[in-house]
């Protein structure tokens, strides 16, 4: 029997609900590739990937390990190694390009804008600093106030001049990338070389100008910040004259020595951020994360706390440049599970107190359950179902989705879990049609041949299976998932 449902195929997964189209997208991921040279020839770790983040929502990328989610959020953190190479495709952030932004600009935006949680918080942490030192450095070593105000001015003339030269080294790259290929004709590196030729010759008279509109705004800078450091000498050395004069006619010592330090405190303030200021925010955020007694904590070492207090450190830490972008990457896979419920519960109260938008990485659909406004689900380096966490659950479409659904064990449920077969594809050699063939009970003769579009279920959920196809047999998801959703609807019924 056919399937009688006609979907509409679409370029992209985009969410265009009218609820969703009045919600500001603070991160545009756009048909992203990203491969990794190795000895063996490239692995496609990611293919095509497309993704908007909203203000204030918690998406969750879920896939098997290998399925490329990992690979990119480390590419809109630019903490890709060495060794991988963007194909294609965009992260746009704040009108900008994270793909072609130089490492000087990614400065400016890593750990401070967008900020990132790691797997194992043991690793992330130094094991002979002191816990309040680590979480204090960074808000130290940020903290010249003069130093903020000269790259404030000279900061859109240097990321120009940086972002230009690094489309010339792109350019670069890529005749590289071309002439480093074993499959390259000499037609195709001719091409390459006319190519990056001409860009070469377009792209150096606008870095000459960029050079010298740069070094103009850094004498305006130089002049700015000399200017500035003036006033607060001239404001410091005013205020302090009295103070200064009644401590030398020895009125009221204790009080005006008090007063003297206390002004040296506020002048120094006015230049840096102080070690007083950092400590006193350190211990808020802290106690903000969930860390008792701060105070006593604050002068410990990372293994003098459990896994799950490490965990709130690490979380403490992205915390203090107070990001617009929080990414977590499967933060509770080292804890047990009474721990995981209390990190996922303070990561979902932190973004609902500070307004953060939360990008959400694991294997463990039991923890997007728990944690996503949507869902995003991959396998082989695409996303193969995409939609909100009730369409995703309640209306699963991909048999990969159904898969997974199927092997989370579930104290309603009587049927037999059941493990999916066989293992991910070897991306050295990315198949022909839909990566989940060779692994699927459902598998047609078109799905060995052809990889499927992406096709619009409802103007929120969207499946790459040719399932959804108007000509495709009519499939029946899995016993233990329909019944798992009636179980599910039931239960919510009987809530309200």
């Amino acid at each position: 029997m056919e399937n009688n449902k006609q979907y509409k195929t679409i370029d992209y997964p985009f969410v265009v609900s009218e609820k969703d189209i009045k919600r500001d997208v603070i991160l545009s991921v756009r048909n992203l590739a990203i491969s990794f040279k190795t000895d063996e020839g490239y692995v496609r770790a990611v293919r095509g990937v497309s993704f908007d983040l909203y203000r204030g929502e918690t998406l969750c990328i879920v896939g098997e390990s290998g399925s490329g989610k990992s690979v990119t959020n480390k590419t809109v953190m630019g903490i890709l190694p060495n060794s991988s190479h963007i194909d294609s495709g965009s992260v746009i952030y704040q009108g900008e390009d994270l793909t072609k932004i130089a490492e000087d600009e990614f400065h400016r935006i890593r750990g401070t804008k967008i900020g990132m949680i790691f797997q194992d918080p043991l690793s992330s942490l130094n094991p002979i600093m002191r816990i309040g030192k680590q979480i204090t450095e960074v808000m130290i070593i940020n903290g010249n106030h003069l130093k903020h105000k000269y790259d404030e001015i000279i900061n859109e003339s240097l990321i120009k001049f940086k972002n230009d030269k690094r489309l010339l080294q792109i350019a670069k790259d890529e005749l590289n990338y071309v002439k480093k290929d074993s499959k390259s004709t000499k037609e195709m590196i001719s091409k390459a070389n006319e190519a990056y030729l001409k860009e070469k010759a377009r792209l150096l008279p606008i870095i000459k100008a960029d050079k010298v509109a740069l070094n103009s705004k850094k004498k305006e800078a130089n002049l700015a910040v000399k200017t500035l450091k003036k006033e607060i000498v001239s404001r410091h050395k005013k205020l302090e004259a009295p103070i200064v004069k009644n401590l030398l006619n020895f009125k009221n010592l204790s009080e005006n020595y008090g007063d003297f330090i206390a002004e040296r405190r506020r002048y120094i303030s006015e230049i840096k951020v102080t070690n007083k200021e950092a400590k006193n925010r350190a211990l808020h955020i802290m106690e903000e994360v969930g860390i008792p007694d701060p105070d006593r904590r604050f002068n410990q070492y990372p293994f003098e706390f459990s896994g799950g207090m490490r965990q709130r450190i690490v979380i403490a830490i992205a915390l203090t440049a107070d990001p617009e972008v929080l990414i977590c990457d499967e933060p509770t896979t080292a804890l047990d599970v009474t721990i995981q419920a209390q990190i996922l519960e303070l990561i979902n109260e932190l973004k609902e107190a500070r307004h953060m938008s939360v990008i959400f990485i694991t294997h463990d659909l039991g923890v997007v359950a728990n944690m996503a406004d949507r869902v995003a689900v991959m396998y082989a380096g695409k996303i193969v179902e995409y939609g909100t966490t009730e369409d995703v659950f309640y209306a699963p479409a991909h048999p990969y989705t159904w898969a997974l659904l199927s092997s989370i064990p579930d104290i309603d449920s009587k049927e037999r879990l059941e493990a999916i077969p066989g293992t991910p594809p070897n991306m050295l050699y990315p198949p022909r049609g839909d990566a989940f063939a060779l692994r699927s009970k459902y598998a047609m003769k078109v799905d060995m041949k052809a990889e499927p579009p992406m096709y619009e279920i409802t103007p929120t959920h969207y499946a790459s299976t040719w399932l959804l196809d108007s000509k495709a047999p009519e499939a029946i998801m899995p016993k233990i998932v329909s019944t798992r959703i009636k179980n599910s609807l039931a239960k919510g019924e009987s809530h309200e």
